[in-house]
């Protein structure tokens, strides 16, 4: 099963690879491709997998896993940075407020 969303992730089906439908097979095992770039794909909860050969790449693609991370925001990042953010302020005010004290007496 070949469409554009292997071919976009994937690159083009090399001519000596055969698609194969793996399914569920715990027991299958991808062989290294030393002819492909190895790439790094994510699925929409955010885990990260590389792959070694354009059948691995198109079997995860199949499952729904992309080469870009679009939909993954890091809200931790925007909280963290958010709450310094605001502590620096808050700082920044309260030593303005007490200076201005200090310099009135």
């Amino acid at each position: 099963m070949e469409n554009n969303n292997i071919n976009n992730n994937c690159g083009e089906k090399p001519s000596y690879q055969e698609f194969i439908e793996i399914g569920n097979d715990p027991n299958f095992v991808f062989q290294n491709d030393p002819n492909f770039n190895t790439l790094i794909l994510y699925d929409l909860e955010g885990n990260v997998v590389n792959v070694n050969s354009w059948l691995e790449c198109a079997t995860y693609v199949n499952g729904g896993w992309s080469i870009s991370p679009d939909g993954l925001v890091n809200y931790e990042k925007y909280i963290f940075f958010g709450l310094t953010l605001a502590l620096i302020i808050f700082l920044v005010i309260n030593f303005s407020k007490k200076l201005k004290k200090w310099i009135i007496k």
